[in-house]
């Protein structure tokens, strides 16, 4: 996810026009004939190859991008050497191997501007953008990921998530709760099932990752009314300190603690652990993004859950993630190989297989796509524009350690101005580092 000046929510609106009319794959022979005749097999001539490929563990359980790699390895007859380590250190795994010149031939990982950036793209990223499959990412996708210096480096592997609150339906019907607009009737339904004995929201303290999923969807309700207002972060003609909406969007965060609307366990709670809670009822609510649908009804089958945007004003927004990216170094021994992976991962039959297998919003045209309960919610919003990027797909640089900065908050070590200073140092850090202007 060119440098942000502003988000444009109209463009946003008109650009994401996706389909999901309820559709199951297509049948499986006639996905393989269609498959053969996009991507070609292995020639007789050459000898199979094995691309290294690195992605965070955690992406390869929930993602299931195994179906694709499986498909490829069996049409040509290459192989996969896949290489990873968990998502919380996969930043540092992938910064090794840069540095030591031990690069992979395929790389999973983030899109938003900074986290391209990260990876020096005109050194080591192979350019995209005369790909003809460029021209079928979802226009808003290719708008905020992937990009720099008018360049594409990647092509989406994941669906469009959309974050806000997943919820039990059956608590909330047992409860006589409604669906809150306003965040003061969110917090009046967090009181009505804090009374009734079960845990409104519980959050995974322990991993620390989910505890920024209330932050990026509150400022998607700012930035909506304030457009202008990243692209001034981008510039450093503002600090994220100084804009009252995102310091009292942490207190309010920090007030459920204090309101005793969290789990007790809150910082020995894991984000499997939240999955299981919502799912059976025992706590009402999670701030997830719709990733977590898949995972928790593979596992959880029967969950009777649904997802709304996090209330806010009486017209809430839903934030967007950047999707996860797939790359080509550019200085691969198995160039067309790792090419051809693409092509074939990219073609309309496999992304047609894969979205129908986890069930997301497509950040690809042109696919018709059955989505999962939960994310079936959430789709009018995106269809409507209500929705914006995460807060963090929008500024120059990656934001470092804002999950700790939120766990000290939530430990009473840290006001949610003090995370806010923070915060905003390490942007300027990096921002300082990569040379970008202004700061």
């Amino acid at each position: 996810m060119a440098k942000v000046k502003g988000l444009a929510l109209v463009l946003l609106a008109s650009t994401i026009t996706l389909s999901a009319c309820g559709q199951s794959s297509s049948n499986t022979n006639t996905q393989t004939n269609e498959t053969e005749k996009t991507t070609a097999s292995q020639p007789a001539d050459k000898k199979p190859v094995t691309l290294k490929v690195l992605v965070a563990s955690d992406w390869l359980k929930e993602k299931k991008w195994q179906i694709v790699f499986d498909d490829w390895q069996q049409k040509t007859g290459n192989k996969l050497d896949i290489q990873s380590a968990p998502v919380n250190n996969y930043k540092d795994l992938v910064n090794t191997r840069l540095a030591t010149n031990d690069a992979p031939d395929l790389l999973f990982y983030w899109s938003n501007e900074g986290a391209v950036k990260a990876l020096q793209p005109e050194k080591n990223l192979l350019d995209l953008s005369n790909e003809s499959y460029i021209s079928r990412i979802n226009p808003a996708t290719k708008k905020y990921s992937f990009g720099g210096s008018g360049k594409t480096y990647g092509i989406p592997v994941t669906g469009m998530s959309v974050s806000g609150v997943i919820y039990n339906k059956k608590v909330f019907a047992d409860l006589g709760l409604s669906i809150p607009k306003t965040y003061d009737e969110f917090l009046a339904i967090c009181e009505k099932i804090k009374a009734a004995g079960k845990t409104p929201v519980y959050e995974a303290g322990k991993e620390g990752w989910p505890l920024q999923l209330f932050s990026f969807s509150a400022m998607t309700n700012v930035i909506k009314k304030q457009p202008e207002l990243m692209g001034k972060i981008s510039n450093r003609k503002t600090t994220l300190d100084q804009v009252p909406e995102f310091v009292d969007a942490l207190q309010k965060q920090k007030d459920l603690v204090t309101k005793g609307y969290l789990n007790k366990d809150l910082f020995s709670a894991t984000y499997d652990m939240s999955l299981e809670q919502v799912s059976t009822g025992k706590s009402a609510m999670i701030f997830q993004a719709d990733w977590a649908i898949d995972p928790l009804l593979t596992k959880y089958p029967d969950a009777q859950i649904g997802m709304f945007p996090l209330p806010w004003d009486g017209d809430p927004y839903a934030g967007i993630s950047d999707p996860n990216g797939l790359y080509v170094f550019k200085n691969s021994k198995n160039l067309e190989a790792a090419k051809d992976f693409l092509n074939f991962f990219s073609s309309e039959q496999e992304l047609t297989k894969y979205f129908n297998t986890v069930k997301s919003i497509p950040t690809w045209t042109g696919l018709t796509i059955d989505l999962n309960k939960g994310t079936a919610d959430m789709k009018p919003f995106v269809d409507e524009g209500k929705a914006a990027p995460f807060f963090n797909s929008l500024t120059p640089v990656e934001i470092g350690d804002y999950q700790g900065l939120l766990q000290q908050m939530y430990g009473g070590t840290m006001t949610p101005k003090e995370v806010a200073v923070g915060l905003q140092a390490n942007i300027d850090k990096a921002a300082k580092a990569a040379g970008v202007t202004g700061f």
